[in-house]
Formats: C-alpha cells, sequence, structure tokens
C-alpha cells in the first residue's frame, strides 16, 4: 500500500527544512496529531527518503524505561549513534564536545576537593587518548542508545547490531584522529575551552565548567538537570556546526528524527536544544546557524513543555504546510484525517471484485473512520481479504482483530490511547466511559467513574488532538466514540449505569430526551417531541430533535425494529419510527447495506411528511422528507 497519499503537503514541507539555508536555523517542526493519524510513519518515510543523502537518524524515546524517561544523555547517545551510521557522503560528523562532557560526567567528580576534582578530570581526559579506551567509552554509551533507534538494521538480522554498534564507535573515535599514526588522540583546545564560553562569549575555564558538569549531572534537582540538558544540548550543536565548517556546497540538513516526542526524555530533548539555540542568538549572533533540522511529534501535550520559555509558535493545518514558509523557533503542524478522495486513491492499491467498485469501498470505509489514517489502513486490509465485509461492517468490528479474542473495534481503539502514561487496558476502559458523553463538559459528568489514576487533569482527557472543538464543548474524535459506543454495547449494565448517569445529570430537556433514547425509552421520548411540535417552531424542534438523534445505537441491528414495524400510524408512531431510522441511516457507518438503508430514508420521508400535518410550519419537516441522501455517514 502507498502510506503517503495524502500527505504530500507535509513531505514537502519536512523536505523544505532539510534544505540547507544560510538565513538562519531551521525551525523545529513538531507534528500534532492523535494516535494513528501517522506521525510515525512521516517519520519512516523521511528516514527513507534522507538516508542515502544526508546523515539522518530516527530515535524513539518512548522505548526508555520508566526510571531513564528523564534522562537526555540516551537520546543523545541515540542520536550520535544514528547520525555516525548513516550512509550518507560527505558527512564527517565529529562529536568533540559531546564526548569530554561524557567524559566529565563518567570520571566521578562530586564531593571532592576542588584541586583533587581538576587533576581527576585531567587523568581522565588524558586516559581516554588512548584509542582503545576511547572506544570503550563510546561504545558503551552506544549501546545505551541502541534501542531507541529506529531500523538500524532490516526485520530479521538483529543479531548483527553489536557489530554494527561496534562499527559505529570505531567510526566515531577515528573521526577524531589528526593523525593515523599511533594509537594516541589529541583532544583539541578548541573544543575544551567551548565549554569556557559555549559561543556565547561566557568569561568561564573549560575545566572548571567540566568539573561542575560532572557533578551536576547525577544530581535530581530539576533546575540543575535543566542546566545540564542545557548543556549538553549545546555541545551537540557546536560539534554540528564545527563538522560543517568548511562545506561550501553542502545542499542537505543533518535530519534528527524524534519519535514519541511527548515521552519525558524526547520533550527534555528538544526543549534543551531549542533554549540553547535561543540563548546563542540572545547572546551572540556570530556563530551563524546549525545545520541540524529536527522533526518531532507530538499528540499536543509538548506544547505545553515548549510553550513557558519560547515564542509563540506559528500553527498551521496539515493542508496549509505546503506553503508555509519555514520561520521562527518553531512550527506546529496539526496532522489531519484523510478526506475521502485519499481513501479512493487508496483503494487503487487493491484489486476489487468485479461487482464492487473503488469508489463504493471508500466511501463506505471513510464513513466508518472518518480518514483515521491507521484504522484505514487496517479496515481496507481487512476488506481485501474478505471483501463480503463491505456490507457487514457489523460482523468486521466483531470479529477478532490481530490479537486473537480481542474485537477489532477494541483493536482500533488503542491507538487513541498510545502514547498515554498508564496502563493499556486502564486507558481504554477510560475512553470507552468518556465515549458515553457528548461532549467535554457532559464527560466532567462521568469523572468519579474513571479509573485509578485518570482524572479531569489526565492528558486523556485534556488530550488537543483526542478532543477537538470550541472549548468545553470539545467532542471526541468521531471514530473513537464510535467505537467506545460500540464497546458499551458491549456491556449492558455499563451502558444502562452511564446513560442513566448522564439522564439525571442532564442540563436541559434536550439532553434528557437524547439519553432517554439510548436508554431505550423511545416510546416516551417520541410522545415528549410529539407535544413539542405542536407548540415550538419547527426550525427549532428539528434543531432539538437533530441532537436527541445524532447518536448511533449499536445494539439495534435488526432492520424492522430500527423502523418501528408495527408501530400505529400515529403522530408518535411516525416519531418513534424516526427516532430509529435517522440515528441508524445517517450516524451508524455500519449500516452499509444498500436495501436497508434505502428502507429506512424511505421511512423516514414518509415519517417527516406526516409530522408535518400537526407542525406550526409544515414547509422544514416537507424540505426534509422531499431529501434523497447516498449511503454513509450522513446529515438529513
Amino acid at each position: 500500500m502507498r502510506v503517503f497519499v495524502g500527505r504530500n503537503g507535509l513531505v514537502t514541507l519536512v523536505d523544505r527544512l532539510t534544505e540547507a539555508s544560510g538565513a538562519g536555523n531551521r525551525p523545529v517542526l513538531v507534528v500534532e496529531g492523535c494516535g494513528g493519524s501517522g506521525r510515525t510513519t512521516l517519520l519512516h518515510h523521511a528516514q527513507k527518503k534522507w538516508q542515502h543523502r544526508t546523515a539522518t537518524a530516527l530515535v524513539s524515546p518512548g522505548r526508555l524505561k520508566s526510571d531513564e524517561n528523564r534522562a537526555v544523555r540516551p537520546v543523545l547517545a541515540a542520536t550520535m549513534l544514528g547520525l555516525s551510521v548513516a550512509d550518507a557522503p560527505g558527512y564527517r560528523l565529529v562529536f568533540e564536545r559531546v564526548l569530554l562532557a561524557e567524559i566529565a560526567i563518567g570520571a566521578e567528580l562530586g564531593g571532592i576537593d576542588p584541586g583533587d576534582s581538576l587533576a581527576k578530570l585531567r587523568e581522565a581526559i588524558n586516559r581516554y587518548r588512548d584509542r582503545d579506551a576511547l572506544t570503550k567509552l563510546v561504545h558503551g554509551l552506544l549501546e545505551g542508545g541502541v534501542g531507541l533507534v529506529a531500523n538500524l538494521v532490516p526485520a530479521g538480522l538483529a543479531a548483527v547490531l553489536p557489530t554494527l554498534v561496534a562499527r559505529a564507535a570505531e567510526v566515531v573515535v577515528d573521526r577524531l584522529r589528526r593523525s593515523r599514526r599511533g594509537t594516541r588522540l589529541t583532544w583539541s583546545g578548541e573544543a575544551l575551552d567551548w565549554f569556557g564560553h559555549q559561543d556565547q562569549g561566557l568569561p568561564h575555564n573549560g575545566e572548571q565548567v567540566l568539573i561542575q558538569l560532572g557533578d551536576r549531572a547525577h544530581k535530581e534537582e530539576p533546575a540543575l538537570r535543566r542546566e545540564v540538558d542545557d548543556l549538553l544540548a549545546g555541545a551537540l550543536l557546536a560539534d554540528l556546526r564545527h563538522s560543517v565548517t568548511g562545506l561550501t556546497d553542502r545542499p542537505w540538513n543533518v535530519l534528527v528524527l524524534l519519535d514519541d516526542g511527548d515521552s519525558p526524555a524526547a520533550a527534555a530533548f528538544t526543549t534543551a536544544l531549542l533554549r540553547a539555540r535561543r540563548a546563542l542568538a540572545d547572546t551572540h549572533g556570530g556563530t551563524g546557524p546549525d545545520p541540524l533540522t529536527l522533526v518531532t511529534t507530538s499528540g499536543g501535550v509538548l506544547v505545553r513543555e515548549l510553550a513557558g520559555g519560547l515564542p509563540a509558535p506559528a500553527v498551521v493545518a496539515e493542508s496549509e504546510a505546503a506553503a508555509t514558509e519555514p520561520a521562527g523557533t518553531w512550527l506546529r503542524v496539526l496532522s489531519e484525517d484523510l478526506r475521502l478522495t485519499d481513501v479512493e486513491n487508496l483503494t487503487k492499491n487493491h484489486f476489487w471484485p468485479n461487482d464492487l467498485a473503488g469508489a463504493t469501498v471508500a466511501g463506505v470505509v471513510h464513513g466508518l473512520t472518518r480518514g483515521h489514517p491507521e484504522s484505514t489502513s487496517y479496515v481496507l486490509r481487512r476488506l481485501h481479504d474478505e471483501p463480503a465485509l463491505v456490507h457487514d461492517f457489523d460482523r468486521l468490528l466483531r470479529s477478532d482483530g490481530p490479537t486473537p479474542g480481542v474485537p477489532a473495534h477494541r483493536h482500533l481503539l488503542r491507538p487513541f490511547v498510545r502514547g498515554h502514561r498508564g496502563r493499556p487496558d486502564s486507558l481504554l476502559d477510560a475512553l470507552v466511559t468518556l465515549s458515553a458523553a457528548r461532549d467535554r463538559l457532559e464527560a466532567q459528568g462521568l469523572a468519579d467513574l474513571l479509573p485509578d489514576p485518570i482524572t479531569l487533569d489526565s492528558p486523556l482527557f485534556t488530550h488537543p488532538t483526542l478532543w477537538t472543538g470550541p472549548g468545553p464543548t470539545d467532542r471526541l474524535h468521531p471514530l473513537a466514540r464510535y467505537l467506545g459506543l460500540r464497546a458499551l454495547a458491549d456491556d449492558p449494565d455499563r451502558w444502562t449505569a452511564l446513560f442513566g448517569r448522564l439522564r439525571a445529570s442532564a442540563h436541559d430537556k434536550t439532553a434528557e430526551l437524547r439519553h432517554a433514547r439510548l436508554l431505550g425509552d423511545r416510546d416516551a421520548v417520541a410522545a415528549q417531541l410529539v407535544e413539542l411540535l405542536r407548540v415550538l417552531p419547527t426550525d427549532q424542534w428539528l434543531a432539538r430533535f437533530d441532537v436527541i438523534t445524532e447518536d448511533p445505537d449499536p445494539r439495534e441491528r435488526d432492520v424492522d425494529v430500527v423502523r418501528g414495524v408495527g408501530r400505529p400510524k400515529t403522530p408518535v408512531g411516525h416519531a418513534y419510527r424516526l427516532l430509529g431510522v435517522v440515528p441508524a441511516a445517517c450516524y451508524d457507518p455500519c449500516w452499509t447495506e444498500e436495501d436497508a438503508l434505502s428502507t429506512f430514508h424511505d421511512t423516514a420521508r414518509q415519517a417527516y411528511a406526516q409530522l408535518s400535518e400537526v407542525a406550526l410550519d409544515s414547509g422544514p419537516l416537507l424540505e426534509r422528507a422531499r431529501r434523497r441522501h447516498g449511503t454513509g455517514v450522513i446529515a438529513w
């Protein structure tokens, strides 16, 4: 399957950011989206495209263990490893300052007499002039980052990783050698002096800064940790600048692709790098731009980490990315779901049966997934294997997903909680609970039912890419909400408890009737709707009716039950039928069979026409009766 249908704007923007430019640093690109929106796929695509043209590293800090996940050093080591094994001509990256910092950190300089610490630092630096000793040190550093570097070797060749890391260590060390003769290395005075001035005109002694670094790196105070992170990030940028000095025809930047950008280690790395750039810009403009392009992913949490001490970023939608002029410190691109035309293009990668048009497949798939990229890919693969399921999405979602015993509708929910902290099952349970609510404001009434430790302040509840809309009326991603409702439908007691709670706390009559319908009280809701129809302006009545019927009831799968067969042909009977067929035909993407949908539409037209006879103004109801919609998720 072609993986980047509908993603050309983002790909173009990454390409433009990777172009070398003398006008200044390239902004850090933050690609925001909910789980399964294709952010990681974008990074893999960029790595594949650029790895043979420029030094490229794809790093996934989310793989760190919990006791390491605040540390920048493993991310720095993984970046150094990825850039050192990159198969790109002309990029001889030398990490002298980074290695001097690591030597100081490993020298155990804290808690001893200042004179002794200076002697100990000099002893360590001199000891690592030996090529074999330094290679061993670098090998240990790179081993600490190897688990974070994606696509180091092809699938199935993990056995060659130790050899690859050993070779990378040799490359890192050999690039420090100023002569091919002998096994002794010489640390440059320029690199040592850098720790004193840090390209900011600071008046410090480089050795004293390294001694302080060696002490502070082992402390837990956040302010000290931040200063250590900033110094390491500054050392990386200085090494990269020094490495490309003199390359007058360098067409591309070094490219670092940072996945799991909301993880603590990734966020710490990104913020430290941006603070280091900001410090250079604020204190000294003579260093020139660094040759680094950083692209990271986020679900929206990273913006809060970066917002404190940095200028506000430009924020653009993915559809505007190609026309965006890269500028500023950082740039947020909000990923978008695939359009129907994108899904139509994806269907062209499959060979469908003679009686099944690709456009038909695209329409029903987009109706279900709303263009959510990972879910769209999964559903298309299932339909490729079992084309008959195109007329039975209910069976597709109830059948096992990739994990035996786990239904597909639960499997498709998992991307939406990916990357959140907490047990996956608890997060899924919380998401299912929240799916009962129409919006975030209503969901607040369910907060005490969420499993510990999830609260109203948890990212699952505040996630800006999972909840979209104006303020408290933000709504869950429509696919997540629909799948959550299906999961609730599998647990009748839980369904009743949640919608009973929401009905009891409803803020107005419309909300109360909405929840009453989902509790199965269609008769009572129909009767009250008819009473309202006799006294309200018809436009106002339709607005309330639309809110009451906008949620499907996945429990109702029988055509005759949905259309209210056997109900009297009275105003209440017609309202009862509308309460069944409108949610099914307009909002339930699992009704894909044309005969059933036609029956629902015919029933709705007749009911609207009959109810017009008791309305104050028959025109709006008759207008709806005249409409004929296509299949899928639509609105009357």
